[in-house]
This record gives C-alpha cells, structure tokens and sequence, in this order.
C-alpha cells in the first residue's frame, strides 16, 4: 500500500465531518465553572490540524487564547518534548517576572497527523486579586516562619530549597488517619487549614529534618509570613513487602510465610542471579552499587553495606541469617527494573534518570517504605519493621515507580492523588513476569500483607467494587486506589497478560507500561472530586494506548474502565461478530477461530436472490456478492448516515498485517438506515469479482465517530489477527471449503508472511481432525527447514532451495527455530491426500499456526469436505482441465488424485474447467 493510501486509513474522521473520534468517554472540549476551556481532547486528530504539529500547538494557543482564558496573560513556553509519535509543549504562566504555581498550559499534538489532540489548562485567567510582588517579606522572616513547627520531635531542620511563586489558595494535602512514623497529624495540621480561594504570593520550600530524616513541603505566604500549610515530600506504601524471585509467598504458593519464617523456611526460597556492579574500589573492594542505583547507609540503622573482595559475590541465605540479603535483593531488583524501563524507549524517562541511593535497612522502627525526590541523588529507605521492605519485588517496585513519576512529571508541584494505583499495577505486572506458577497473582504485596500479619484486605489487583457505588465517598483510601489499579490490572489481562504463555504475558507487560509511562506526563493535577481523578486518569490512558499503539487496545480498556465504573457503558458500540459465540467483547476468545464471521457471506448473484439465504462459496472471474451485518451492543440507536462499512481481501497465509497485506474489494459504503440498540442491519451487496483460485480472507471493517474503528486511528502496520480480536468493528471470515472425494487429493498454496520486525518463528499443523489415513505433504523453502526442529513431521526430500515435508492424520507437527525478516515471504505448497475412510459430507480440518517470537501471528484452517455419494457432483480434472460427471465413459480412466469435485458447474467452470465433450456437452466451449 502506498503512503498516500496509509494516510487516508489514518485518522479518518468518519461520515460526518467535524465530529471527533470518540475513542473515549472524555473525547470533545470541557470548560470550567467560569466558561474557560479547561481540557480537549481529540485522540483521533481529526479537527485542529495545521501543516506541522508545531504549527499546530501555536495557532491553538494563539487563535483559542480567548476560549483558554489567556489573552493579556505572561505565558511563556518552559519545555518542548517529541515523543514517537507526538509533540508534548508546555507553558508556564507568569505574573510580574514571578511563575504562578501550577497555573501551566499543557498541549499534545500528533506529529503524523500535525494535530492537536490534548489540551490541558490550569492556568490563571484572572490575576486581579494578585499581591504585587515588592511586598514580600524578608527570606529571614519566611525561613523563621516556615522551621519553627520542627522545633520540637527532630534533631534539625532546613531549608533546602525554595521558589517564589504565585499561588492560588483552593486546597489543602488530605491529613493522614494516624500519625505517620516521620510526621505526626499535629504538625501536618500546622498552619491555616481552611483555604480562602485568593491568589497568594508564597514561598514553596523544602524542609529537611533529621532525627528522623525527612522532606517536608512548606508553604509559607510571602506577604504575611504566616505559614499555610505542610505536608510530607516523601512518598510512602503503607505495606512492608517481601522479595526473592520474586517474593517467597509467590515463589512457593504458601500463605504461612511471615516475618517470623525461619532462615531454613527462607533459604530454599533464594536465587543466585547475576547482574553487574561498578568496578572496585581502591582496596580492591566491590560494592553493590552501579549506574542506576547504590546501596548506602544513609538512614539512622547503621548497618554497614556488604562488600566483596574479587571475584564479587554477595551471597547470603535469606535475609532472616544476614542483613545484607537485602542490600542484594534490594540493588538487583532496582537495577533490573530500571534498566526494563530503559529499554521500552520512552524518551522522556530515559532522560531523567538518575541513580537513586538505597538504603535498604532503614528506619528499623518505622513501617513504610519510602522514595524521597527532593534529595540530590534522590533516595530510597526501606523498613525493617514486620516483613522488611527490601525483602519484597512489589515494594521495590512500588517506591522506584513513585520516583518514575516525579521524573515524568518534573513541573507538578504534588503526588496525584491516584498515585499509588499506577506504583500498585506496575509492581503487579513486573512480578507477574517472574510468576512461573502463577501463584497468587492479583495479591499486590502477597509477602508483606501474608495472612498472619494481613494489614489490609483492599490491596489487591482484583477488586469488584465500583466508582459508580453510591457508598463510594465512604471508601478508604487503599481500597480507591486498589479499585483503579484493578481497572489497570484488567488491561493488562485483556492485552494478553491473561495468557498461559509467558512470551505473550511479556509482550502484554510492555504494551501496558508503555501506555502507563506515556499516559503520566498528561495527567492533569488533582481536583477535589476524588471519582473525577479517576476518570480523568481513564481517558488520559486511552488516549495515551492511541498515542503509543494507535488506539489498538481502546476497545479492551475501555470495557475494563466500563466494569469498574469508571467510564458509562458507550450508547453505540458496533461490532461484527469474530465467530458464532462471539458477544462483541473484547478482545475475542483466545482460543476461539477469529475467522469464521458469520456476520460475512457471499452470495453469487444478485437478481432475484434472497441475500439472507447464507453463504455461498465465491465464483471466480465473474461477480459476487458480499454482504456485512453490522450489529449494535450499545444502548442507543446508531443514527443512519453515522457509519461506513469497508471491505478488504488478501490473498491466503498467515501473519499479514494491515493495511499492506489487504486490497479493498470495492468502495466504502455508508450506511443508511440507522443501527438499532441490541439489533442490527445488513450491509451491501459489495461487488467483488475474485480471480485467485483458493483460499481467501475477507475483512469488513465497521467505522463511526460515535465507535471509531483501529483502522481509522493508527498510523502502524497492525498484525491482523490482533486487528481483529482486539477491535470488535473488525471482521474476518475465509473462504475455502474444499470438497474431496475419498482417496482424492487437495492442493492448496499459503504464505508465511513476517510482521513488521525481524521475529523468532514456528508453524504448528494441526491434523488431529483429519482420518489417520490421510498423507499431508508440504513443499516449503529449504532455509526455514534446516535450521528448525521438527516435532511429528519428517522432511523427506531436502534441497538447497525447497525442502519437502510429511504427516499424516491424527497428528499435530511444529516446526520451529526458522527466523522471519521484516515483511518476508515465505510461500508453502500444502497437498492432501485424503482419506479412504472418511464419512460422507463431513468437514475435516488442517489448522496452519505462525507464531512470531511464541505470540500467535495468524491462522488458516483448509476444511476438505468428504464426497462418498458422487451423483450429483461434478469433477475436475486436473490433468486435462476438463469437467465431467460420474456417468461419463471416462470416467473410470481418471484417477482419485486428478478429481477435484464441486457442488455446481458454476464453480468448476469458474475454476477453469471446460465441459466434457461427451457427458458434458453443454458447457464444452470447443
């Protein structure tokens, strides 16, 4: 397909113009209580396009500066970020040369299409009420006011930063239920608590204390010099895990593991592993310390960091016989799961990273763990108290995540209140990769939170609880957070990660955590409606899998946000069924055939035909029908004119991708009539005249504003089984029932195609339905034979071109060790040599399986229906080209090999056979 035909499938805005994409909920414009613009949102790039994206994101600013409440106002562009496949810009707004904190101006344009598809404005249209900034106090008089509430409980305070800014006075940090280990609720409470809606002229300082040590936010008004308010900088999990590989609990199944296990309970339940430290030291000694992170004693437990003299090994028993088991458990599992991080490409992190000091046996009376941001390098601490937190993968990754964020989003000025839903989900998939057991999976903390020292029931990744609940308002914190991080966990299951195979599980990871890391940097700050953040994080999420994977998975997350109330249930969610038992969920049954839609058939003619009448095989050379149900899973009706249907073929193999393996079939259609709710209507006739004698693969493909279609949002090449089961607009249905009489043989060509990137390979031939009697031979190219192992299959004949390969029925055969290029092709002749035995009309099935790097990239059945009675058939023959019936004279000179039989002359004649002079005469064209 050319780029001309890439870029009108990409983004198409659908029948009727000027409406957006409602790849989400929150898809269209939302203005605030004083009319300002305050978020847009337009995944699909259809409506504020200029010739670049740049140009994009200044004309938006510039033109819309009414609507966004910025016209006369100081706003000055502070960051400018390309991602992959967008432009992130970021303005900071001023008053009298002084930043007016939180007041930005965010905007997302879509750098393939030079569009603006997110807008997220918090800036300050009205600075009125502003104090002018000669009117500030003394910074001694704002350093005295912000240490006095540290005089007592801590060894020393200071200030080690602060920042003059404007600030509007609307809200105040949530207290904490209970005194915290480093900040009791009296001193949290310290200031002016009620909020009084002005625009403050503040000092925002950092405060670090000793004894105990921690970072503190201080707001301290700059006018008055009264304080305003304090909250902890540190960012806490309110749960002490525990981490082996990953963690004993899910190691080995067992809910009896505790704090109080034994060393000899806990010892079979370590790993050696290997990974890499820096060089050593001057005495020739290595420490656990490398480029992402080091292991220091920074807090006030005083145990000295292991060492190791040459060759490096910190081998400990469990950390129940010595202390410095978790300074290695610690250090191994940053350092891999940031260098994980590092290698999913996200341009913005990979930036911003830093080594992070551990101290892995901190605060031994304290019982959370933490990651504090505000130091240089930042820093980490892990509890001793109960099941100590470096003993744990979840909490490992839980406390580096909160660090991810703050990296991500280095303009916020505090922690989202959902925070901990994003460190809970990562924490959960990155161990469930080293889940070989599959034990205990949706547990998020399986350790730490074990049965005998429970801290919580809520921490979980399986939460039923919805944010539509009227009690919602009553719920705690742990069990928000674990009710949003379960809608994350869901995603992940419906990408794949619901998968017996840990290849696809591992490819399910990366998807999500991309969409995860692209989705921060977007977030808007936190309003006071608790349920708002959470949906306002659902749509940023969908919004960012269109950014990062083109909207594959819109349709799964969105039923997983829809299922926890999060999102309304869509009023229109058009589907064309995958199968018969397919519901339009998706993404479709795993294991269910994707490629037998019956809402696809043809039909052969078009005059005084019934169109419902079923499917009909396709006539070669001469015109055929298709026709498409669309069917409507909404509760609204589908407005006529709202929806176009396309249709597409390919030639017959597997791992096609789309667009490029597919040729349209004939023009889109419209459809006219509207889509009831819960019903559905018929679409077509769609001429087609087929030309290729075989296998074919027709897709229907169903788009609106009001549902969009995956074809219509992504720019990239789409692997089409996972087009198909992950988009329910999208339908499949192939076409080659091939009849066969007993003892007969049946021909048939494929492709193996390789996908976008170079992959790993294997072909599965699944022959258990056919009769044990039946031969199965296949010619193939030598180089993805030789070098492959070869399971139930033996090659017979091997060349240095093309190899030739046999089963026989009953049998499944896998080859598999050949590697693909990038968009390459490899043709396979298949022949059949059916049955003796088989019963008369029964289909019976060869399924041909290409996985790419162990993920199933496509399938193909080849169904050969057995003809015993032979009246009313008639048969090719191959070796002549002619038809005959089975009353011909000839007939007994023809072998059961060359007859290929066919339920109508139509079909044989369209295949390329001419009649029989004798039995035949009628159809006999000389």
């Amino acid at each position: 397909m050319g780029r001309n035909e890439e870029r009108r499938h990409r983004n198409d805005p659908g029948p009727l113009p000027g409406v957006p994409l409602k790849l989400t909920s929150g898809v269209g414009e939302h203005r605030g209580a004083d009319g300002v613009l305050r978020r847009y949102l337009d995944p699909g790039a259809t409506l504020f396009r200029a010739p670049t994206a740049r140009r994009a994101v200044n004309t938006f600013v510039r033109e819309r500066a009414g609507d966004l409440g910025t016209e006369g106002t100081d706003l000055r562009e502070v960051a400018k970020e390309e991602h992959t496949s967008t432009l992130h810009v970021r303005y900071q707004q001023y008053h009298q040369d002084v930043p007016i904190l939180g007041a930005t101006l965010q905007m997302v344009a879509d750098t393939g299409q030079a569009a603006v598809v997110q807008v997220e404005n918090a800036t300050e249209p009205d600075v009125s009420d502003a104090p002018d900034v000669t009117e500030a106090q003394a910074p001694d008089v704002v350093e005295k006011a912000a240490l006095a509430p540290f005089q007592k409980g801590y060894e020393s305070a200071a200030v080690v930063r602060d920042t003059l800014g404007y600030l509007r006075d609307t809200s105040r940090p949530p207290l904490p239920a209970a005194d915290r280990p480093t900040a009791s609720v009296a001193l949290l409470k310290t200031g002016k608590r009620r909020p009084d809606g002005k625009l403050h002229l503040v000092h925002d300082l950092v405060v670090e204390t000793s004894g105990p040590f921690e970072h503190f936010r201080v707001v301290v008004d700059a006018v008055g010099g009264n304080l305003l308010w304090i909250e902890t900088a540190g960012r806490y999990v309110t749960a002490t895990l525990n981490v082996y590989l990953p963690d004993p609990v899910t190691d080995s199944g067992l809910g009896t593991l505790s704090s109080l296990s034994t060393n000899d309970e806990l010892k079979a339940l370590a790993h050696e592993v290997q990974t890499d430290v820096s060089p050593a030291d001057g005495n020739g000694k290595f420490h656990l310390a490398g480029p992402m992170c080091r292991c220091v004693d920074w807090d006030e437990s005083g145990f000295a960091q292991p060492e190791s003299a040459s060759p490096p090994r910190f081998v400990f028993e469990s950390h129940r016989a010595n202390l410095g088991f978790l300074s290695a458990n610690a250090y191994y599992w940053v350092d891999s799961f940031a260098n994980y991080l590092k290698k999913l490409g996200n341009p913005q992190l990979n930036e911003r990273m830093v080594a992070v000091d551990v101290d892995p046996q901190g605060a031994p009376t304290i019982d959370r763990s933490e990651w504090i941001g505000t130091t240089d390098p930042p820093r980490m601490r892990f509890d001793m108290k109960h099941v100590p937190g470096a003993a744990d993968l979840g909490i490992i990754v839980h406390e580096y995540t909160h660090g991810v964020i703050q990296w991500l989003r280095p303009g916020a000025t505090a922690p989202l209140e959902y925070e901990h839903s994003i460190c809970d989900v990562m924490a959960g998939i990155y161990r469930d990769l080293f889940n070989r057991e599959g034990h205990r999976r949706t547990e998020t903390f399986p350790f730490d939170n074990n049965a005998q020292e429970a801290w919580s029931q809520d921490r979980r990744l399986d939460l039923t609880q919805r944010f539509d609940d009227p009690d919602f308002d009553t719920f705690p914190p742990d069990r928000r957070t674990s009710m949003l991080a379960s809608a994350l966990w869901q995603c992940y299951l419906g990408m794949g990660g619901a998968s017996k195979n840990q290849p696809v599980r591992q490819k399910a990871a990366d998807k999500l955590i991309k969409v995860l890391l692209a989705m921060v940097p977007r977030l808007a700050a936190d309003t006071p409606k608790s349920k708002d953040n959470a949906v306002h994080l659902a749509n940023i999420c969908i919004a960012a899998d269109t950014e990062v994977h083109g909207g594959l998975h819109k349709n799964v997350m969105r039923g997983a946000f829809v299922r926890q109330g999060l999102l309304p249930k869509p009023n229109i969610d058009v589907f064309i069924a995958d199968s018969d038992r397919d519901t339009g969920e998706e993404p479709s049954g795993e294991g269910d055939p994707f490629w037998t839609s019956p809402d696809i058939w043809v039909r052969n003619e078009l005059e005084g035909d019934d169109p419902d009448a079923g499917h009909q095989e396709p006539i070669m050379n001469q015109v055929n029908y298709l026709y498409v149900r669309v069917r409507n899973r909404g509760t609204d009706e589908a407005p006529a004119g709202s929806f176009t249907v396309e249709t597409r073929r390919c030639d017959p193999g597997t791992g096609m991708t789309w667009p490029g393996s597919f040729k349209p079939i004939s023009e889109k259609m419209t459809i006219q009539q509207p889509i009831p709710a819960g019903g559905s209507v018929r679409v077509g006739p769609f001429p087609w005249t087929p030309t290729i004698a075989g296998h074919e693969c027709l897709i229907a493909v169903a788009h609106g504003a009001d549902d969009p279609a995956v074809t219509a949002t992504s720019g990239d090449p789409i692997p089409h089984d996972k087009l198909v089961r992950f988009d329910n607009n999208v339908g499949q249905r192939n076409v080659y029932p091939k009849p066969s009489i007993l003892g007969g043989q049946t021909k048939f060509p494929m492709k193996l195609n390789g996908g976008p990137a170079a992959t790993d390979g294997a072909w599965e031939l699944d022959a258990t339905a056919m009769p044990p009697d039946t031969q199965i031979t296949i010619r193939t190219l030598s180089r993805i034979i030789k070098p492959s192992t070869l399971t139930n299959i033996e090659a017979t004949e091997a060349g240095d071109v093309r190899t030739t390969l046999q089963m026989k029925g009953g049998d499944s055969a896998l080859v598999e060790g050949f590697r693909l290029d990038a968009n390459d092709e490899v043709s396979a002749d298949v022949t059949i040599d059916f049955s003796h035995e088989a019963v008369h009309m029964k289909a019976y099935d060869l399924v041909t399986t290409q996985l790419q790097d162990h993920e199933v990239a496509g399938r193909l059945t080849i169904e050969i229906t057995a003809v015993k009675d032979l009246s009313e058939w008639f048969f090719g023959n191959r070796n002549t080209h002619e038809v005959h019936i089975q009353t011909c004279p000839y007939w007994d000179q023809i072998s059961d090999h060359s007859k290929e039989p066919y339920p109508r002359i139509e079909l044989a004649l369209a295949h390329g056979y001419n009649g029989c002079a004798y039995c035949l005469p009628q159809h006999n064209t000389g």
